[in-house]
């Protein structure tokens, strides 16, 4: 933008960008995403000839399979490549249901599943949804930084309650419940859980539906628990939003799909603000989601292997070089590793490691508060990639 003015040649006074601030000063509290700091700084560092491991996202390292690209191709030859309907395509909604009968043994009908270019509006248009502005949603602290700034971008105020690492990262279910206010409207969930690969149990499931408020779950890493059960919180209660996409297990993270399960109380409006937000989801895309689900399980259960593979492996040797987790991540693909040195920030340690060693990690902040003190460590990764962030991040720390 050019702050010149064109009759005087002189540049704008000060006021006037104080004036041009304060028009968005009510969005001061929206963060950054810290990981994609710390790849910018990686990415410059490999232009500049560095070796660099990237660890910090989250992101699967194995391509789309060329079975779902093919049924886009197909689609885009087919000229599917106009508006669908607001909801999506019918034979991709009935694929989501199918989908949940199978894993999950839950009925409903594909006029409840609503499709999106990525879960992220999904997020924004379910705290929308249930959370009138001004009014409150708890959320986790630690969890995905996109759940506090989505929250207030819809306008409501989210409301943090800690978990924390000698429980597991387990959910606190009466830390919760003095959360509660005569404001609260909505509690939003993720598992298994961004940044610490932890599940929900199935206790805190239950506990959570039995509040008698409605529940945001974020299922986007159901497809990838190594360990224990799997369920949905649709397994517990309908008075909920179940949030899913294809970016994780199916490997199409640029693909941007996503689709959510609601009651069915809530359509009309839900459809009603997606038309207003995205109008639809794109047709070929919907079509290649709709083959990874129908087909793509064979493929998609084989890189779910080689990240427990991964998982295995980054734990036992992250135990052997004296920085054990010192917990359990049965899901996901994140370690969420508290370092020695507690006296250090997050954000300057991820640098200092990353300049030192050219290991990218995120920091604990990134996540909230009670990340402070953290790193998270993707295993997204190859297996040889891995073990050589481990000898240099061995080496960092001894």
């Amino acid at each position: 933008m050019n702050f010149e003015n064109k009759e005087r040649g002189q540049k704008q006074l000060p006021q006037q960008i104080i004036m041009i601030n304060n028009t968005v000063s009510h969005l001061k509290n929206i963060s950054s995403f810290l990981a994609m700091d710390i790849f910018a700084k990686a990415e410059k560092m490999e232009k500049a000839g560095r070796d660099i491991i990237h660890l910090e996202f989250g992101e699967p390292d194995f391509p789309t399979p060329s079975m779902f690209s093919d049924a886009a191709i197909q689609a885009i030859k087919d000229f599917q490549t106009k508006y669908t309907h607001t909801q999506g395509i019918e034979s991709f909604r009935d694929a989501v249901v199918d989908k949940y009968l199978r894993k999950f043994s839950v009925k409903f009908a594909s006029s409840q599943v609503l499709a999106s270019s990525g879960c992220s509006p999904l997020i924004f248009l379910a705290i929308s949804l249930l959370v009138p502005s001004g009014h409150e949603i708890i959320i986790t602290d630690i969890c995905y930084p996109c759940y506090d700034n989505l929250a207030i971008l819809a306008g409501a105020n989210p409301v943090r309650v800690k978990i924390c690492i000698e429980d597991g990262f387990q959910l606190d279910i009466n830390k919760i419940k003095k959360a509660i206010t005569s404001k609260t409207r909505a509690v939003l969930i993720n598992s298994p859980m961004n940044p610490t690969g932890t599940v929900v149990s199935k206790k805190s499931m239950r506990e959570l539906a039995n509040l008698g408020i409605p529940i945001i779950s974020d299922e986007i890493y159901s497809d990838l628990i190594y360990e224990g059960d799997t369920y949905s919180m649709l397994n517990f209660t309908d008075n909920c939003i179940v949030l899913n996409g294809l970016s994780k297990y199916y490997a199409m993270t640029g693909w941007r799909l996503g689709y959510m399960i609601m009651n069915p109380a809530w359509v009309n409006i839900a459809t009603k603000i997606h038309q207003n937000l995205m109008i639809s989801a794109a047709h070929f895309i919907q079509k290649a989601g709709e083959t990874a689900i129908l087909k793509g399980e064979t493929e998609c259960k084989k890189m779910a292997i080689e990240f427990n593979k991964r998982r295995k492996f980054i734990i036992n040797r992250l135990k052997e070089c004296g920085l054990d987790p010192k917990y359990n991540p049965v899901g996901a693909f994140y370690v969420f590793l508290k370092y020695p040195d507690q006296s250090k920030k997050s954000f300057d340690l991820s640098i200092d490691i990353l300049e030192k060693t050219g290991v990218a990690m995120t920091p604990g902040i990134d996540f909230g508060p009670g990340g402070e003190g953290f790193i998270r460590i993707s295993y997204a990764n190859s297996l040889e990639n891995i073990d050589e962030a481990i000898k240099r991040i061995e080496k960092y720390f001894s």
